[in-house]
């Protein structure tokens, strides 16, 4: 955790105005953190200059009396968290992998289990310092002269700028967390019931794990200020397992923000190997930064050494949201159709207050996630990533988004449909006219 002054930013940033000021066409960030984006074919190299952006990755400043931080673009949640849970608050939404940066999360969308009372990562933003595609820098806030591109930063994946500073509003924390769980065996009473949990008053987190019709685990948490065996999540039972057996039982909250990391969800395999691993392996590489890079070493050196990946298997990584009233049809499509071999799906409730131009769902409206965070089984060698696109057809069909943090495969016309096209297409012209920077259609399903 690496802590600066508001001082010494201003002289970071002055630093890089100096530096871009003279940029002329494409040019590429180079950052501290591996990519949280899992295009399943890979991406494409960007041609031009780099700039790095790797300096930016400090706590600028906590302020307890007003509940707001200040914190550059490439802090990690992780710091993050320990940094704002000293003073008894935290973001409204951090995600459960450690390494997510909050310029990351605020620029795509950053969901957690209390999305039903805070929304998204960027809803969280007050002010933003952006590194413009051009190499200019400027100032948004949601009413000054920058005020669309404030607004248009959530869903925009870099593509209008990156995020250099962010102060963001916190919110009232605990040292611990009770989690409560029930098990379901009824599609309809499970989202009845975990509509119902986001309108009771002492709930902070609502998080759904389902594996079939007849197991559906809704779990709920709220903030405490004192706890018991507590349970480790760096023990040799993943988290998600814990919830199979057990009704109540606590964690720090830091143990809950991060409860999926040590195991990178479940993609840590059931074997020998990884159970000495849970065993043995210190903390510093049990997360899932860790797990990405490895990842990347490994398919990185299969290549180099001609060596073909399992075509038995593909990845189906990705999140959809869908109006509350299509919950239980898209949870039984979802069942009925996607075979992840007792893996489970994770759903939970989101309502936002307002609608990112780029993400327009329906402000103060409840909507249902599901998201998927494994490899599957091909159904079929005829066609490649057959779940991800019968769930993408689905979600659309359902007046739903999916995130695009991962592989979409839909024509452009489609795309702008969905996504606001027209509008992003103005931001484009305004705050990138030479083209610097991909397109959001580039960077989302060309893989750019």
């Amino acid at each position: 955790m690496a802590f600066s002054s508001l001082q010494q930013y201003q002289e970071r940033k002055s630093k890089l105005a100096a530096q871009t000021a003279n940029l002329t066409g494409k040019f590429t960030v180079k950052k501290r953190t591996s990519s949280n984006l899992f295009r399943y074919t890979g991406r494409k190299q960007q041609a031009g200059q780099v700039v790095s952006l790797q300096d930016f990755y400090h706590i600028l400043e906590v302020d307890h009396q007003n509940k707001t931080l200040q914190v550059e673009g490439l802090a990690t949640f992780y710091d993050i968290v320990k940094a704002t849970l000293k003073h008894n608050l935290l973001p409204p939404i951090a995600p459960e992998l450690k390494h997510i940066t909050i310029g990351g999360a605020s620029v795509g969308i950053g969901i957690e289990s209390a999305c039903f009372k805070h929304g998204f990562v960027h809803d969280s933003l007050l002010e933003v310092d952006v590194l413009l595609p051009s190499g200019k820098i400027i100032t948004a806030t949601p009413d000054n002269e920058h005020a669309d591109l404030f607004h248009a930063l959530g869903n925009s994946y870099g593509t209008l700028g990156y995020i250099l500073r962010a102060k963001v509003h916190l919110v009232p924390a605990k040292p611990f967390v009770k989690v409560s769980n029930t098990l379901f065996n009824n599609v309809p009473a499970y989202i009845d019931a975990m509509q119902t949990a986001t309108t009771a008053p002492k709930i902070d987190f609502i998080e759904g794990l389902f594996y079939s019709k007849a197991e559906l685990y809704l779990t709920t948490a709220q903030f405490v200020d004192q706890a018991q065996n507590c349970f480790n999540i760096y023990g040799t039972q993943p988290y998600y397992k814990k919830l199979r057996g057990e009704t109540a039982f606590f964690l720090k909250t830091i143990d809950y923000i991060f409860r999926y990391d040590p195991d990178w969800f479940w993609n840590l395999p059931e074997t020998p190997f990884y159970t000495l691993f849970r065993k043995c392996m210190p903390k510093c590489i049990r997360n899932s930064g860790f797990y990405n890079r490895y990842i990347q070493f490994k398919y990185k050196w299969m290549q180099k050494l001609h060596i073909k990946p399992d075509d038995s298997e593909e990845k189906l990584i990705q999140d959809w949201e869908v109006p509350w009233d299509k919950a239980v049809a898209f949870t039984e499509f979802t069942l009925d159709n996607v075979d992840i071999q007792d893996q489970p799906f994770v759903a939970v409730p989101i309502m936002t207050a307002k609608a990112a131009t780029l993400y327009p769902l329906k402000p103060n409206s409840l909507y249902y996630n599901v998201g998927c965070y494994c490899y599957a089984k091909r159904p079929t060698y005829d066609e490649d990533f057959y779940y991800t696109k019968i769930m993408d057809r689905a979600c659309f069909e359902a007046k739903g988004l999916k995130m695009l943090y991962s592989s979409t495969f839909i024509d452009k016309a489609e795309f702008d449909a969905i996504y606001n096209g027209k509008a992003y297409a103005q931001l484009k012209s305004k705050y990138d006219p030479d083209g610097n920077a991909p397109t959001l259609f580039e960077k989302a399903v060309s893989n750019a």
